[in-house]
Formats: structure tokens, sequence, C-alpha cells
């Protein structure tokens, strides 16, 4: 049976000695019958000697132990980390017994009546258990060891800490340790595959987006979680953050870990808190690495030869005489000299794809000085970070500043504090996952007969279509710079004027300015022109503060513990920005790159600003008996003045738990912790637009003119109404329920967790669409229309085991089975899709995606086609009830295409839902070894059961715009003596419409991928001393090496289209031609000093 330790700052009383005796007696034979074995410990005091670690001491009777009337003494001591910095807190208990104390503020304690032959136990939670013969000691002074295998029990959570073994909730820690040298821009991207239940997905762009999921989607608009960084929330993404900054990282998963949070929490919570000083004398820390980058996989399209000679078979396919304008009109396409009539564009063989992609230099720096005594700590980093993009002319670059510092006052009965973090990045991007200006898809497009340049030196100009030069595209683009800066940080004041009792009073702001000139220099390429140079200057700026008050008691009377929490909360958040043009300026030099340098004659503005604001009053109690009975409630309300009537919600939640372990009845050598858990809570959203409740209207002298005098030749400048209120939106509301397991065997050498859940968002908010008569000019208005289910299973397995004093393993798996479903739709709405004014830009005026009731959000929806027809035969025979062919004018080789609604005709109506993108079961497994000083580990993630559609197939597989260069793939087509393939024949006219929306572009999009692979070295001891350094670690690390998978495109892992849309989550899975997943290559080095 595990011992029980309980937090007292006095001695046990309240029974006779006679009672007493008789509890130790029982007590003690327990213990000395169930007892795990305790892992050995160091410790500093030599005046003493420590109790054999094996197995309970045998030369040891129970009267001996609890003579407690003779030979008793005062023990006194402090007791302290690796480190020599004080553990508040431990627990210092005669073993057996309940007499026990805990260490106050400065690791010291005072145990009395220790009986000379008693065993004293010292522990802490995260480290090794010491035990040691009482003896005549008067004082012992005692030094912890980490335990690894349970650092991470202590953890961060709402407003406060809290020990992993008293959890109640649903908890993830990420280690980061093992992914902060990963060469991604942003700190979210390093939990891809890291966390069960929680799904990354990144744009895979230089400082590009990233967007957290964890459980699955909970709403139509925005499913991001909400970040917490040292008690600001912050909005916007997290890759201003440097991750050698960060501390700890927690995800709360479920409502009963997330609910103190309220209505900003219903799809989770991160909380990152950054470092602090740590105690002793300055220490300076210096990380770097510096590696390449190189896409991980390619395209390849069409070569100039290859090309010509499909266009051929398509125009004979359709009974033409092959003929075109650069090609020629013989049997053959034939390539010429030139492709202009005044021979200044000579033909090439261009692969455009490599063209434009490059091998890219990834680099990192960070240096840290910190320090901490009794008083005071400090700590100060600076970082940079810069990645060259895979694209030419593209990149993203990132400075980082911090400061942390606190103060100890009056005897440690207050504490004062500050963090705070500046941060400025710049870079080019491009742009991404668009069907119609997408950079990548561009180059897909470009033909490869084109050459780079002309005979003059320009870039040269296509012949066959409207599509400016890729690389001449990314070349007027490299100095529009995106300029980030950010300021974000806290001030706190924590009072402890009695035991127990704590306030603290925070209070912290984010600020971000966004600013961009986007230049877009005149030139002239054929079919594509820009006669005036023009500029768009950008600026924004989001201003959030936050000033929270809690006051928290903690207290231990008997076996309970009792812990309570009370708090306020209010919270603003203002943006605002502006955007201005103009046109016709003299000089494309980058000195004239401002407004004032343009012409005045075609000039525009605009801008805007909104802000919105939260009150909450927050409360939780935890409580625990026994250290086996678990139980906590917390209550949130929170008042948005995003909402009209119903600006206030209430929100609360409860969970148990039960260590089982801990009970007198369980004995077991294999299972050494046993955990049940249960928690239900609910959480609100109120993450709309913040003037939604009320009308506005605007002044347009282009769209607001009225003949208000009557008069038939003049018009007056009035108002039109741009929003349509809803008074009466209400909360959108999240309920989750979640049963958790924990399981310890082997001493916790193996550790299991595993969670269910199910949670349901009720009232769910969403712009839709109104009749003409009742929108007016207004198209849409905000409402709360449907209900969406997520439920789903997570397990995490963790095994780490040191074999001998040079070698361990350690092996971690995580799985998440998550299932997501639209279970209701009102207020008229049948369907939620994109907005059909984002479908020409993205989609090519095509519907892909629609979220209805029964099915998953986004899932695709379009013809089901079922293979190619082989023969006239198979045509003739494809007819309805009336004897009526159902496909006319196919011909061999097209697609044939389902009446899925038995109606004898294809039409619109026979769409229906064909594949998600969701996955079915995702997965990471991270292997890893140590021997001696070297270091190994490996990290593997995987999707299955989740489906892509290729877009890139729409212009690369069919010849429909033969104006564009097609996939290599084409060449697999259908003809009569190539059967065997599912690929439809090649056409120009296209008459069976195969390029329609269908199954066909559907693809298997599971995968198993080797993310990182790692490689380190530890310095010995001799060899520091030599370099006068106090540690130094080198290591080579690979990131992407391979992936398994059946997908034809550039990659399986196909997050959103868009990162920053109110809509973004009802597009995703959708490839075209999203930007190349990078592999790396790095070296690193960590050094302190």
């Amino acid at each position: 049976m595990k011992q029980k330790f309980y937090s007292r700052r006095t001695q046990f009383h309240g029974c006779t000695p006679e009672c007493l005796e008789k509890m130790m007696k029982c007590s003690v034979l327990l213990s000395l019958c169930l007892t795990p074995n305790v892992v050995k410990a160091d410790a500093f005091s030599s005046a003493h000697d420590m109790v054999p670690q094996t197995k309970p001491s045998t030369d040891l009777s129970v009267a001996d132990v609890y003579s407690v009337t003779q030979q008793s003494h005062l023990l006194k001591g402090v007791v302290k980390d690796a480190k020599g910095e004080p553990i508040i807190g431990a627990n210092v208990v005669v073993k057996g017994s309940t007499n026990g104390v805990v260490t106050d503020l400065d690791g010291k304690y005072e145990l009395r009546n220790v009986p000379s032959n008693a065993v004293v136990q010292i522990s802490y939670i995260g480290y090794l258990t010491q035990e040691f013969k009482a003896g005549e000691l008067s004082t012992l002074d005692v030094k912890l060891l980490e335990d690894t295998q349970k650092l991470d029990e202590v953890v961060v959570v709402g407003y406060g800490v809290q020990k992993k073994k008293d959890l109640t909730g649903a908890v993830a820690v990420l280690k980061l340790d093992d992914v902060k040298t990963s060469p991604v821009s942003s700190v979210d991207e390093m939990m891809q595959g890291k966390l069960s239940g929680v799904n990354v997905m990144p744009d895979n762009m230089p400082g590009g987006g990233v967007a957290v999921r964890i459980r699955g989607f909970s709403t139509v608009r925005n499913n991001d979680p909400l970040y917490i960084i040292d008690g600001v929330p912050v909005e916007n993404g997290i890759n201003f953050l440097n991750p050698n900054d960060i501390e700890s990282m927690q995800v709360l998963k479920d409502a009963s870990s997330a609910s103190i949070y309220g209505a900003r929490a219903a799809n989770g919570v991160v909380i990152i808190s950054t470092k602090k000083g740590k105690q002793g004398k300055m220490t300076v820390n210096f990380d770097a690495y510096t590696g390449f980058q190189e896409a991980a996989k390619s395209l390849r399209m069409l070569n100039a030869q290859q090309y010509g000679d499909m266009l051929w078979t398509a125009m004979t396919n359709d009974g033409k005489t092959p003929a075109n304008d650069i090609y020629g009109n013989g049997t053959t396409a034939v390539i010429p000299s030139y492709l202009d009539k005044a021979q200044t564009i000579p033909s090439d063989d261009v692969d455009w794809v490599q063209e434009i992609l490059r091998k890219a230099i990834v680099q990192s720096y960070n240096l840290s000085f910190s320090k901490a005594d009794d008083t005071s700590s400090q700590l100060f980093s600076a970082g940079y970070f810069d990645q060259n993009g895979l694209m030419k002319y593209t990149g993203f670059r990132r400075l980082n500043g911090r400061f942390n510092s606190e103060w100890k006052l009056f005897n440690k009965h207050a504490i004062i504090g500050e963090n705070i973090s500046l941060s400025h990045d710049w870079g080019v991007g491009a742009t991404n996952n668009s069907a119609l200006s997408g950079m990548l898809y561009n180059a897909y497009k470009y033909m490869s007969i084109i050459p780079v340049y002309d005979n003059n030196g320009n870039f040269a100009g296509n012949p066959f279509g409207d599509i400016e030069n890729p690389l001449g595209s990314l070349y007027r683009n490299k100095d529009n710079n995106e300029h980030n800066t950010r300021i974000m940080g806290n001030a706190y004041i924590q009072i402890s004027p009695i035991d127990g009792l704590t306030f603290k009073s925070n209070f912290g702001t984010d600020y971000k300015n966004y600013n961009l000139r986007d230049y877009s220099p005149k030139f002239s390429e054929i079919n594509v022109l820009q006669a005036l140079s023009t500029l768009t200057n950008t600026n924004s700026g989001r201003f959030n503060w936050v000033f929270t008050n809690t006051l928290n008691y903690l207290k231990s009377f008997g076996l309970n513990d009792v812990n309570v929490l009370l708090g306020t909360e209010s919270l603003r958040n203002r943006y605002e920005y502006f955007t201005a043009t103009r046109k016709g300026f003299a000089f494309d030099d980058e000195n004239f790159h401002y407004l004032n340098a343009g012409g005045t004659s075609d000039q525009t503005n605009t801008g805007s600003m909104e802000q919105y604001s939260m009150t909450s009053y927050f409360g939780k109690i935890d409580y625990s008996f026994n250290n086996r009975y678990l139980a906590a409630f917390t209550l949130r309300r929170d008042g948005s003045s995003r909402l009209g009537k119903n600006k206030w919600g209430n929100f609360p939640a409860v969970s148990l738990g039960w260590r089982i372990s801990n009970e007198a009845f369980f004995h077991s050598n294999l299972i050494s912790d046993l955990k049940l858990r249960f928690g239900w809570g609910q959480n609100g959203n109120s993450d709309i637009p913040a003037y939604s409740t009320i009308d506005s209207y605007s002044s347009n002298q282009d769209y607001s003119n009225y003949p208000m005098d009557g008069s038939q030749s003049s018009v007056y400048t009035g108002y039109t109404q741009t929003r349509t209120s809803n008074p009466n939106l209400k909360w959108e509301t999240t309920t989750q329920t979640n049963l958790g397991l924990d399981l310890g065997l082997l001493n916790n050498e193996l550790l299991l967790t595993v969670d269910l859940f199910n949670k349901d968002t009720k009232d769910l908010l969403y712009a839709r669409p109104l009749v003409s008569t009742v929108g007016g000019t207004n198209a849409t208005m905000w409402d709360n229309i449907g209900k969406m289910n997520n439920k789903g299973v997570e397990v995490e397995i963790n095994y780490k085991k040191s074999l001998d004093k040079d070698f361990g393993i350690n092996v971690g798996m995580n799985l998440s089975v998550i299932r997501n479903k639209m279970t209701g739709l009102s207020n008229g709405v049948s369907y939620i899709g994109i907005p059909n004014t984002m479908l020409h830009s993205v989609n090519f005026d095509q519907e892909i995606s629609r979220s209805a009731v029964g099915h998953p959000i986004a899932s695709f929806y379009v013809y089901k086609a079922d293979g190619l027809f082989q023969s006239q035969q198979e045509i003739d025979s494809y007819v309805n009830s009336s004897g009526e062919k159902l496909q006319p004018n196919a011909h061999p080789g097209d697609i044939r295409f389902v009446d899925m609604n038995g109606d004898g005709k294809i039409d619109g109506n026979d769409r229906s839902f064909v594949g998600s993108p969701h996955p079915d079961l995702t997965a990471g497994l991270t292997l890893g070894f140590n021997y001696k000083n070297f270091d190994f580990s490996a990290f593997f993630s995987g999707s299955f059961g989740n489906d892509v559609y290729n877009l890139t197939k729409y212009l690369g597989e069919f010849f429909n715009q033969s104006q564009y260069n097609k996939n290599s793939t084409i060449l697999n087509a259908w003809t009569p003596t190539h059967t065997n393939t599912s690929v439809p024949r090649v056409t120009q006219d296209d008459p069976n419409n195969n390029i329609r929306p269908s199954s066909y572009y559907i693809e298997n999009g599971s995968y198993v991928r080797l993310k990182n692979l790692k490689v380190g070295y530890q310095l010995p001891k001799n060899i520091l001393s030599l370099l006068n350094v106090q540690n130094a670690y080198l290591y080579l690390q690979a990131t992407n090496l391979f992936t398994i998978t059946s997908y034809d495109g550039i990659d399986p892992e196909v997050g959103l289209q868009s990162y920053t849309s109110s809509s973004r989550n009802l597009d995703m899975g959708i490839d075209r031609g999203i930007y190349p997943l990078s592999r790396s290559y790095t070296f690193g080095v960590n050094v302190a000093f």
C-alpha cells in the first residue's frame, strides 16, 4: 500500500496515547507487508545511515519502532533539491505513523517526538523518496533528487498549480525538452503528434498559420484553443514566443479542468508558463542550431514534348485535327525555336516547380542569463530565429527579448514580480493552397516550354494564358515584408498574511502591431499586364488587457485537504486597422515604396475599429480525503459585451477521483498506482463580431444615393444598412463529460492514461443567409442555428526503464479516436458551406465541402464516381428504368457517375457526402534510449482513415483548360490499348463533364511519417572542466525523413485553406497546391556557463 503524506504544518493530534499506539502498530504492519520498493536517493547529511531501499528493514520490530514514549526527541533540518534550492511543502514523517510535518518557505522543518529507532521518510512530488534511521540525530539536512519518471506530476492548471496525482480532469503535459529544438517557427506546431486528443494542422510556410484542435471541432467558427501565457490570454497565435523561454506547457482538454476559464474555454486551454531565475549563482545558457531544409516531395509535371503529345491526343480523341499556335499543325507536336513572332522568347524545357524551390537555411540562436537567491530571482533572454522559405525570395525572421523577475518581501509573506516579452518578426510569404493565386499551383500550371528569362533578360511572358511568370511573381514580391511587433507581459503581487491564505493580483497586457507595404511594380508579360505600379499600406493594432484577482485558501485537517479559490477577472480587447492605396509611381526603387510617392488621381482608403469586454466571477473547491477520494467543483459566471439581452452565462463543472491503489484492501506487486476520474462541465462561446446584436448603417457615395427631394435630376447621399441585428443571440454552450483512468505499473515504470469523452455543443453561432426581403442590403444575420457532437477515446502509454547505470530506454505512444457530427440545424439553415464569394478564387467556383446534419463538419459533397467506361456497350447499357442512357454524352474512357437518388438522371441532386477530412485514428510514437553520454530518439506520427480532396487534378489531369500544364500522372490516361488505369481519357471538349466535383478527386490520406530523428552527446565532466563550462550538449537532428502513404499529391497532411478567415473550419483537407513539407537537417549545441 502506498504511504500517505499529509500536508500539515503542525503535529497530528486528536487521539489518546493508547489509541495512537494501536493505529501506529496497524499501520506499520500494513506498511511492512505492502509497501512497494523505494528507489535509492542521495542525501548530504553525514551523520546518519540510509535504510536499505530494496525491502523493508527486518531488524526492526513493531515495538521497537513505535515505542513513542521511549527515547523520543526533536529532529529538524532543511530539505533542498540538487541545485541547493529549498523545497517548499516536502513531507517529513515518521514512517508508518501520523506524526509528520511539511517544510516551510525556506525548506525547513521541525519534527517532534521522533523515536530513536524510527524510520524518517522524506518525500515530495517529482522527487525520489528517501528514508533514514533517526538514531540520536537532532539535525538531518536532506537533498532530494529528481525522479525523472515523475517530473510531470506537478502541473499548472487554472489560476494555480496542482499535483498531477490529485487531478480529476483531463490534462496533457508537453515535454518541452523533446521538442524545443524542432526547426519550426511556432511553439504550437511543436505539439504535433505529441499529445492525445490534440490535432495540429500547420500550413508549412515559415511563420505561417497553425491550427490546433483539441478534441475535435466544437463549433463552425473559431475552434482555436484559449492560450494563457503567464496568466494573460492571447489571440492570433503564439508564433511570437521563443520556445527556449518556456518552462512548462499544459493542455486542459475537458470541461472540468478548463471550465475555470468559462466562456473562452470551449475549445480547450493551453497554459504556458515562462522560465524564471534558478537558485544559485548566475548561469549563462547558450542554445543554437543551424541547418538546411528542402522540399520533402514535389509533383512532376509534363515536360515540353510530353505536353505537346498529350495535347495532340486530346484533340484527336475529340475528332479534331490537331493544331496549336505554338506546337504547329502537323501530325505530331513540334517544339518551335521561339514562342513569339519577335523571337525574344526561345523555347525551353523548365521544371517550374524546381525552379521556384530551393534548399533553405534555418538557424536559431538564444542566450539567457539566470540568477536567484532567497529573496529574488531574475531571468533575461534574447533570441534570433531565421528560416528561409523553400520558395525563393520568401522567409521569416524573428527577434525575441524577455525579462522575468520576482522579489520576496516581508519574510516571504509578499511576492511581487513581472514577466515582459518583446518580439519583432518580419518576412515575405506566398499565397498558399488557393486555386487561382496559389504560388505553387501557378508553378504547376505554367508551361515547361516557357523559359525563365527572355533574350532581353526580362522574365519571360506566357503566350498560353494569363498566369504571370512564377519566379517573376516571387521576385516582384520580395520586398513586401510583413512586420509584426508584439509586447506582452504581466505584473503581479502575491500576499500571504496567514498560513494557507494567499491573495494574488495580476494585471496583464498584450499589444500587437501589424504593418505591410504591399508594392506591385508595373510590368508586362504578353498576356499579363500591370500598367501602373501600385502600393497598398495596411496597418493594424490590437490591444488586450486583463485584470485578475484571486483569493486562495489551502487547509489540511486530519485526513482532509481543502483548496478554495475565489476570483474576479475583467478584460478588454480593442482592434483597429486602416488600409490606403495609391497607383502610378514614377520609380519602382524601394526608396519610393511610400504612399506620398504615388499619384493622387486614383487613391482609396478604408478603416474600422471594434472592441469588446468581458467581466467574470469564478470559484473552485478542491477536496481530498485521505489521499484517496478527490472532488472538485467549479463555477464561473461570465458577462460579454458582444451579446445583447443574454450577456450573462453560468458555466459549472464537477469532477471526482478515486485513488484505488491507496485503499487498504488493494495490494498488488504489479500495479503501483490506480486512479479513476469522472468529470462533467460546461463552457461557453461568444466569438462573434463585436456589434452583431445591433444594426449598423454606412454612407457611400456610390451605393447610398437617394432622390430625397423628389427631383429626377439630383440625388443625395444617405445611408444603407450593413448589418442586420439579432438582440436575442445566446451563448453557444458546450457540455462535456469525461471518464478517465490513470494506471501505473512496475513501480510506475509503465504509465497508462485512458480518457473517454462526449462533447455536445448547442446554439451554434453562425451568420445565416437572409431572404432579400428581410435582409435588405445585408445578406446575413448572426443567429443560433444548430448543434454539434464530438466523442472519442484518448490513450497515452509511457515506459521508462534504467537497465543499469549506463543504459536506459523510453517509449511513449499516444492514440486518439475522435468522431465529429453535426446533430442539428435550425432557423431555415439546411447546411453550412463556405461563402459563395470565396468559391471562385478558392475552388474554381466548385462547391466541394458542406456541413450538414448527420455528417462531420466540412465533409466532401460531390458526385460519386464508379470507375471508367471501358466500351460503348457499357455506356449503352447504363440506362434508367425507361431505357434512357444515364450518361448519353460519355465515351469509352470517361468516368461513370452514380445515380444516387435513383431518379433516372445524373444531375446536381445526385451529389452526396463521400469522404471526410477527419481521421479515424491519429497516433504518435516516440522511441528513445541512452547509453552513457549518448542519447537517441525517433518520433513517428500517423493519421489513418482521413480523406484528401486532390484539387490539383482539376487542371493537372483534365485538358478542358489546355492553356495550363498537366501532371505527369496524365501519361497514365485511359486509351483503347491501355485500359487498366483509373485516369480518364484526355479530352478538350469533355462532353461527359468528367471534371465535375466527384469522388474521383478523393484519395486516402492515411500516412505514417518519421517526424523526427535525433542523436545527442553530453560532454563528460573532465572535458567540461577543461572548457570551464557547467554543461554542454551536442546533437544532430533530422525531420520528416520519410512518409509512407498512398496519396498521390505533394503531402497527405492537408490543413485548412485559410488560417484567418472566420469560415476557415468549413474548408479543410482540400489540396490546391499546398506549401511543400520541409525535410530538415540541423546541428545544435546547448551550453551552460
